[in-house]
């Protein structure tokens, strides 16, 4: 890098890489394309030996990065909330290029036997056309990081689309007041709505990723300090600040969408998400360890605090989740 005797923005003298008096960065850029894309490079996403570092701390040593950062051991290490934007574009970014499904509807035909009595004998009851004349009935499942190519279209019949519906409420009831009839009339066209939604991702699953693309990071915009939140809940004393449990949860998310890119291209190279429950496993398992060295507490009293988080926030996880997914179905 060049470093010019005086600011070309203000002129005050020199006596380093910054000025003094307005604080620009005083570099000549009359220089290669290759050395101007690695000040690009450097610019955006402070690619230097920190980004080295940082990605071995975050992974061969679960919860160092969090712990050095908290520490004021900063300057090698590259900001938390950057490393996290970096990364979502990143998982986003490998689905498009990868062609994958984050989602795709089967319809699978499960054997009555292998469902609780008391079940079958409930859909004999009140659904008796949907396991008349056999003794399988149709079930609507998904999995998740399809590979496109590998996806069958699935066409509803009428019976089927109509039994999608069947627990629907009449907004005509006689019991229903006006108000109530007017609300009960919205949430069956929000239903209908995400009825449709669901046969056009069963068409196309790919269609669906568009609006999953647009609400999955506002959730975990949302889940980040939830789960900070969760952390200074579980390690009221002795007293850590609000913030080193935001940086910590900062880094989990990170981790998580660092993963989720490499099951995503190891999807599109095998054909099959079948590994992913392992890598749950795993990522379990990089939590424990991570609260261990960065609160320091005993293997038991983490142990304790990380059941109990491992519990709230997977039901947290899991509604934010499922409400992402019907407002995804929703736009589809």
């Amino acid at each position: 890098m060049t470093v010019m005797p005086s600011c070309a923005n203000c002129g005050t003298a020199l006596n380093g890489p910054y000025c003094s008096n307005c604080g620009q960065k005083a570099s000549d850029y009359h220089r290669p394309f290759w050395w101007i894309f690695g000040e690009f490079l450097d610019s955006v996403f402070n690619y230097d030996s920190r980004t080295f570092r940082t990605i071995w701390l975050l992974f061969a040593e679960p919860g160092e990065f969090t712990r050095r950062y908290n520490a004021g051991q900063r300057a090698s290490l590259l900001p938390p909330f950057r490393l996290f934007v970096v990364a979502s574009v990143v998982f986003f970014l490998t689905l498009q290029l990868t062609g994958l499904a984050m989602v795709a509807f089967q319809i699978e035909r499960v054997p009555l036997s292998s469902l609780p009595e008391a079940a079958v004998a409930e859909m004999r009851r009140n659904s008796p056309d949907k396991i008349k004349g056999g003794d399988t009935i149709d079930t609507l499942s998904f999995k998740f990081f399809v590979p496109a190519d590998t996806i069958k279209p699935i066409t509803l019949t009428e019976e089927q689309k109509k039994s999608m519906l069947d627990a629907t409420v009449d907004p005509q009831d006689k019991l229903a007041d006006a108000e109530e009839a007017a609300w009960l009339r919205w949430v069956q066209e929000k239903i209908a709505r995400i009825q449709l939604g669901i046969e056009h991702a069963m068409a196309d699953p790919m269609k669906l990723n568009g609006p999953l693309n647009t609400w999955l990071p506002r959730l975990m915009l949302v889940l980040v300090p939830v789960f900070a939140l969760l952390l200074a809940v579980m390690h009221w004393w002795p007293r850590v600040f609000l913030i080193e449990h935001l940086v910590f949860s900062t880094h989990i998310h990170t981790v998580l969408f660092v993963t989720l890119s490499l099951v995503a291209l190891a999807t599109a190279i095998l054909g099959d998400a079948g590994f992913l429950w392992s890598v749950w496993l795993i990522l379990a398992v990089y939590l424990w360890m991570a609260m261990y060295r960065v609160y320091g507490r005993s293997w038991w009293l983490t142990s304790l605090k990380y059941l109990a988080l491992l519990l709230v926030y997977s039901i947290v996880l899991m509604a934010g989740l499922g409400t992402v997914f019907v407002l995804a179905l929703a736009e589809v």
